[in-house]
C-alpha cells in the first residue's frame, strides 16, 4: 500500500482499474440523464424533404423575373401534406411553414411580398431561384454520425434522437453505489441530540452527490466504530459497483476502515492523499469493486469527492473521458495560512471585467460544511505556496452542479 501520494497518482491508480458498468436497452422517454453506450447514426435525413421555412408562395423563378410577376395560384399546400401538381412557368402554389416544397418549384416568396387575388397572385418583390427553402438533410445527412457511446442524455441530444425516429436506445445501467458513515459519536436526523454526539450529515450530503451523479445509492445506517460491525456493513454493500465510507480514516485508535477493508480482502492502493482537505483519504479494491475511505470532515469529504470519486464515477458509468477544467483565476480575497501541503480552497466565482475572480469562503476548516454552500471553484494551492493574497493567479476548478 502506497502512503501518502500526490492527488494525480492517486486518480491514476484509481481510473486504471475501474471498469465500466454493462449496458442495457431502454425506452427513449426514460433516457434522460442516462449515458450512451451506443454510436447512433441517423437513419434518415432531417429535414426529409425540402420545406418551406415560412407561409408564401412557391413557384419556378428565373434570374430576371418581371416585376411585380403575375402568377396563377394552382394548388395549396399545408404543413404535413404534399402535392404531386408539379408548378409550370407562370404557376404557384400557396405553401405554409413546413410544407415539402411542390415538384417543378425553385423558390417561395414570403406572404407579405406578395398581393392575391381569387386565383391569382402577385409577387410584388420576385426572389431569386433557390430563395427561402430549406433543403433535404441541411441539419442531419442519412447515415451521419450524431452521438457517440460515452455521450450523457441531455433534453436537447433525447429530443434530437427522438427527430431521427428512436423509440429506443442502448444506455449504460445505472451504477450502484453502497454509503456508510462510521462513527459512535454520530446520530441521525429525527431525534433529539444526546451529549457527546453530532448528527450524521455526510450521508445527506453524498447521497444528493451521487444521485445528481446519476447513481442507485444503498445507504447502510450509522456503523459505530468496531470491526465486526463495520465487516457487517460491508456485506450488505457487496453488490454495489463502488462503496464510499465517511469517518475512520484517520490515525486514532477508533480509525479502523482501511483494517476492516483489509479483512473485508480488499487489496488497499494507498492511505493518504498529500492534499488539504482530505488528507487521510484511502482506496481499496476487492475485483471490480471500489471502496472509498473519506474523512469523516464533512467538507473534506465532499472536497475528496469532487477530486477523486467524482471522476471514477464517470468512467464506471461509460461517461466520455473529458478533461477536468482547470483554468487560471484572480483571488479577489487572501488566505493567510501556510504549510507544506497542497491546499484546495473553496470560493465563490465573480466576474470582474471579463474575467473570473475567486472570492474565497471566510471559514475554510475541513470540518466546515456552511463553506460549500454557494462555492463555485476549488482553488488550488501548491504546496508550499506561502500566504495567498489579493490579485494573484491561481489555478481552480469547477465544483460541480450540486452548488447553490
Amino acid at each position: 500500500m502506497k502512503m501518502m501520494i500526490e492527488l494525480e497518482e492517486a486518480k491514476e491508480l484509481v481510473l486504471s482499474g475501474v471498469q465500466m458498468v454493462e449496458k442495457e436497452r431502454i425506452p427513449l422517454a426514460e433516457a434522460y440523464h442516462r449515458v450512451l453506450a451506443q454510436d447512433v447514426k441517423s437513419q434518415i435525413s432531417m429535414p426529409p424533404f425540402a420545406r418551406s421555412p415560412l407561409d408564401g408562395y412557391a413557384y419556378c423563378a428565373k434570374t430576371f423575373d418581371p416585376k411585380p410577376l403575375q402568377l396563377k395560384i394552382v394548388s395549396e399546400i399545408p404543413a404535413g401534406t404534399f402535392s404531386e401538381r408539379e408548378i409550370t412557368i407562370g404557376e404557384a402554389a400557396k405553401i405554409f411553414t413546413g410544407a415539402p416544397i411542390p415538384p417543378g418549384a425553385n423558390c417561395v416568396v414570403r406572404m407579405e411580398d406578395t398581393e392575391s387575388v381569387l386565383d391569382e397572385v402577385t409577387i410584388l418583390r420576385p426572389v431569386l431561384p433557390g430563395s427561402n427553402i430549406v433543403p433535404r438533410g441541411e441539419e442531419i445527412k442519412e447515415g451521419e454520425l450524431l452521438l457517440s457511446s460515452g455521450f450523457y442524455l441531455t433534453p436537447p441530444a433525447i429530443g434530437l434522437l427522438a427527430a431521427v425516429g428512436l423509440d429506443q436506445v442502448e444506455v449504460f445501467r445505472r451504477p450502484r453505489v453502497g454509503l456508510l458513515s462510521t462513527g459512535t459519536e454520530l446520530m441521525d436526523v429525527g431525534q433529539p441530540l444526546l451529549p457527546s454526539k453530532i448528527y450524521n450529515s455526510n450521508s445527506y450530503t453524498l447521497r444528493g452527490m451521487l444521485q445528481e451523479a446519476g447513481c442507485d445509492v444503498v445507504v447502510i445506517p450509522i456503523v459505530s466504530d468496531q470491526i465486526n460491525e463495520t465487516l457487517e456493513a460491508l456485506q450488505k454493500v457487496e453488490d454495489t459497483d463502488m462503496v464510499i465510507s465517511t469517518g475512520g480514516a484517520s490515525v486514532g485508535d477508533y480509525d479502523i476502515m482501511r483494517h476492516a477493508l483489509t479483512q473485508f480482502g480488499c487489496e488497499m492502493l494507498f492511505w493518504k492523499i498529500d492534499i488539504k482537505p482530505g488528507t487521510p483519504a484511502s482506496v481499496g479494491q476487492k475485483g471490480k469493486q471500489f471502496f472509498f475511505s473519506l474523512s469523516g470532515n464533512p467538507a473534506a469529504a465532499m472536497v475528496t469527492f469532487e477530486l477523486l470519486v467524482r471522476p471514477a464515477l464517470r468512467k464506471l458509468a461509460g461517461r466520455s473521458a473529458v478533461e477536468e477544467g482547470q483554468f487560471l483565476v484572480k483571488m479577489a480575497s487572501g488566505f493567510g495560512k501556510t504549510g507544506r501541503q497542497r491546499r484546495f480552497l473553496r470560493a465563490q466565482a465573480v466576474l470582474k471585467d471579463g474575467e473570473v475572480w475567486a472570492d474565497l469562503t471566510p471559514a475554510q476548516g475541513s470540518g466546515i460544511l456552511r463553506s460549500m454552500i454557494g462555492s463555485h471553484l476549488l482553488v488550488d494551492v501548491p504546496s508550499n505556496h506561502g500566504a495567498v493574497v489579493t490579485g494573484e493567479l491561481l489555478m481552480a476548478r469547477w465544483i460541480a452542479d450540486w452548488e447553490s
